[in-house]
């Protein structure tokens, strides 16, 4: 009984053309023992009837049918393209092989004919039909993918710029092409009330109810025998999708299906909510598939996006209250947040690496302005508990979402360990500020950490410049320093690269031979601030930006007039 193949490997159908009986026979028992169906025939004319039912592999003998055979092999190879062609000759009729290879054969069988040469050639072919299957295979979900792409585009697109109308049409062709479904609507939920609205619907679906209450809803498409997929958010169900007439899928296509209908639907309702409002706080599922899909969008269009993420060390009590807290702070119109690992994040589109920080500086501001309000720090662990806010650019800082959080969390969680926390530098003026900073040079062991800093001044000088230069190569720079009589000083250093924004600190008690700069690029920061005694400056140096904030504050409170 003959073996059959695995269902990776179909059965071959293999053509043998030859007189000689002994060959025939072993070429068909090999065939057979692998599944294969072979079919011997002795002449031209058979041999191009048998094909005419499919053939993957045919073995031509040159001196079957008076040598008429050796026509066969450009018949073959320009009939069935995807058929592979070999000859057999004996010793005394190379060149006639030769002359095979030329009008199209493979290879040159050289009689008499071999087990192992059968079973070799019958192994080739069987693994050449495999690859071409895979390669066709690869093609289908490549296509598929790229189509799946345009569409996630396209909805993007339009939940973002268009009209409410628009976009929630968008939404549900979009869906009807991902899913195959012959019909499909969109159903919006209202928190404390019994009834569903529809927004859009096309196809077999155009007929169902414009406003229905939901368990009506289930019963109707039920009777249809369509599918109801709930749309839920982190507030609560926010709509329904009804897909008619769709084929049988795997659950997760369909709930990714779900996930990006209620994720596109989050975007349309945040571009239609007011300016105040706060913004959606997405489950971490959602978010991240927004923000890959914008990551998308924005490498097709080569425009900018960024994440941040805000570190806290608060009681899992109070996280409700600090994410409500951050969703206030972001544009509803550019912002998605999700609590994710008791962390806060913020996926900002269409936003560069400054643009990203005045939002960090944005979030945090309000976030310290709301702990001030509710009173003082105490010695209790929970009240000492030190915020910190990270940022990451796309593509310079990563690709994809996984690589922007992390390096974003890294940042965060490094400024959370500032000097501005260790040393309590938020609560008192410049000049104290940079005493602290001399006296207590290295705060901890992190890299971001402030080291001390004693050089003379025209090196200093050259130090400030490259810092300037290297930010400038890096994109966007924002340098700010403290005037200094005469010719020389940071503002001086500075101007040699860009255009810096001087402050004049001196009229301030203890800042007459104060010296600070703050050079704040889109993918990190500098800062040196200490005092010129003599010819020498004495000081520290740190890449925190948050320290820089503070020094940029306190430059601006103090200052008694603008230069530069």
């Amino acid at each position: 009984m003959a073996s059959q193949p695995p269902l990776s490997q179909p059965a071959l159908r293999v053509l043998l053309v030859t007189e000689d009986e002994a060959a025939g026979q072993l070429v068909t028992s090999l065939a057979r023992e692998e599944g294969d169906r072979c079919e011997v025939v002795s002449t031209v004319a058979d041999a191009l009837t048998s094909a005419v039912l499919g053939l993957d592999l045919a073995i031509v003998d040159l001196s079957a049918d008076g040598g008429a055979a050796l026509a066969l092999p450009h018949h073959l190879a320009s009939s069935f393209p995807n058929a592979v062609v070999h000859v057999l000759v004996d010793e005394a009729h190379v060149v006639q092989g030769a002359d095979a290879l030329s009008l199209g054969a493979e290879s040159i069988l050289v009689a008499p004919l071999s087990g192992d040469a059968v079973v070799r050639v019958l192994g080739d072919c069987r693994a050449r039909r495999l690859r071409t299957r895979e390669v066709t295979t690869l093609k289908t979900k490549l296509s598929l993918e790229r189509r799946r792409l345009e569409v996630y585009d396209r909805m993007v697109r339009f939940a973002r710029g268009a009209s409410h109308t628009d976009a929630v049409r968008a939404i549900v062709e979009g869906v009807a092409a991902l899913s195959g479904a012959g019909g499909v609507a969109l159903y919006a939920a209202f928190e404390g009330q019994g009834e569903c609205v529809r927004l859009a619907a096309q196809g077999s679906a155009s007929d169902l109810p414009a406003t229905c209450p939901p368990a009506d809803l289930s019963r109707l498409v039920q009777v249809r025998q369509a599918r109801v997929l709930p749309l839920s958010a982190g507030q609560g169900e926010i709509g329904l999708l009804v897909l008619d007439r769709a084929p049988p899928a795997p659950e997760p296509e369909v709930a990714a299906v779900a996930d990006l209908a209620t994720a596109m639907l989050l975007l349309v309702d945040r571009q239609e909510a007011p300016s105040g409002a706060p913004a959606r706080v997405l489950p971490s599922r959602y978010f991240r598939d927004v923000a890959e899909r914008l990551l998308t969008v924005a490498r097709r269009h080569e425009r900018r996006a960024s994440v941040l993420v805000v570190t806290h060390g608060v009681a899992s009590s109070r996280r409700d209250d600090l994410t409500r807290e951050v969703s206030e702070s972001v544009r509803t119109t550019d912002a998605l947040s999700v609590v994710d690992e008791g962390d806060v994040l913020v996926f900002l589109p269409e936003t560069g690496g400054l643009g990203a920080q005045t939002c960090r500086r944005r979030v945090l501001a309000h976030l310290l302005g709301e702990r001030r309000h509710r009173g003082r720090r105490t010695s209790e662990p929970r009240s000492r508990a030190a915020l910190g806010a990270g940022t990451a650019t796309f593509p310079h800082d990563g690709e994809n979402i996984k690589d922007l959080i992390s390096l974003a969390r890294s940042r965060a969680r490094d400024e959370a360990r500032s000097a501005v926390h260790a040393l309590a530098l938020d609560v008192i003026s410049l000049p104290q500020i940079v005493d602290a900073l001399i006296a207590r040079p290295t705060v901890d062991a992190s890299p971001r950490s402030p080291c001390p800093l004693d050089l003379p001044l025209p090196t200093l000088f050259a130090l400030v410049s490259h810092a300037c230069r290297a930010a400038q190569r890096g994109g966007e720079v924002v340098v700010t320093t403290t005037l200094r009589s005469g010719l020389g000083g940071f503002a001086a250093a500075a101007r040699q690269v860009t255009t810096p924004r001087v402050l004049d600190a001196r009229g301030q008690a203890g800042c007459e031979d104060l010296e600070v700069v703050v050079v704040e690029g889109e993918h990190g920061a500098w800062l040196c601030c200490g005092r010129v005694v003599g010819e020498r400056f004495r000081g520290v140096h740190a890449a925190d930006r948050l320290l820089g904030d503070l020094l940029c504050a306190r430059l601006l409170a103090a200052r008694s007039g603008d230069a530069g």
